[in-house]
């Protein structure tokens, strides 16, 4: 193609015709801008094309990551409010309401002791963020929620900072100095009874008289209550974004 349009212009010049040559000249360069221009079409086609199929799967992830959190949010939340029951009547015994189920009360007393906290699975999201790609998600409402979700994450954590220290001080403590917690683990998971433990009242008589593992308790139950709140917005929050990104595919 470039032989003709070269032995064409010879040909031009040869006959002296500058005013066709001129033509011609302003044509070819006009078709070759052309030409350009549908190459950087093409181009751009190609590379929406490839971005698309990376958001796509980005976005199948983050449903995925979703779906476990909302998963591991609804057993925390469970955690949470059985925890915030037994907490509250172990405080209730302490201030002088009578014991009526011992059985129950080990078993509170051991759910204390839980250390059970929110993880995400935001490895995607820290992937788009980290690599600059959320420009990616085409969807700014999607990331907008995304991010939101992000900060949700990040004030979970240093809650949980918080109470992990609040725990080991009042109530980990407390329970390993005075209680002997092999003798009620088999009873908390029904492999054995509180009968044949040998435990009685009086192996609770220490810890119940301690004023730092009452003060920990009460913060746990301000806590857990101030949680369940934070994993039904989290949980709340990510079934909005699954629904959106199952529509906007």
């Amino acid at each position: 193609m470039i032989k003709i349009f070269r032995h064409i212009r010879k040909d031009l010049m040869v006959k002296n015709k500058t005013g066709k040559y001129l033509k011609y000249a302003i044509g070819e360069i006009i078709l070759v801008v052309i030409g350009i221009l549908i190459a950087l079409q093409v181009n751009n086609w190609n590379i929406d094309k490839t971005d698309k199929k990376r958001e796509l799967k980005y976005l199948t992830n983050i449903v995925l990551d979703l779906k476990k959190d909302i998963k591991s949010l609804n057993d925390l939340m469970e955690f949470r409010k059985n925890r915030l029951i037994g907490d509250q009547k172990i405080i209730d015994h302490m201030n002088g309401i009578p014991v009526d189920n011992l059985n129950e009360l080990a078993k509170n007393i051991v759910n204390s002791m839980m250390e059970r906290n929110f993880t995400p699975n935001n490895t995607t999201f820290l992937e788009l963020s980290n690599s600059g790609n959320l420009n990616l998600i085409s969807n700014d409402s999607i990331k907008f929620l995304l991010l939101e979700l992000e900060e949700l994450y990040k004030t979970n954590k240093l809650s949980i900072e918080h109470e992990t220290f609040d725990y080991r001080e009042y109530i980990s403590k407390s329970a390993n100095r005075n209680i002997d917690v092999d003798l009620l683990i088999p009873v908390y998971m029904g492999l054995k009874t509180i009968e044949e433990q040998k435990i009685t009242l009086d192996s609770f008589k220490d810890l119940l008289n301690i004023r730092e593992y009452k003060n920990g308790l009460f913060i746990m139950t301000f806590l857990s209550d101030g949680y369940i709140k934070a994993y039904e917005n989290m949980k709340a929050k990510s079934e909005k974004i699954i629904r959106m990104i199952e529509l906007a595919k």
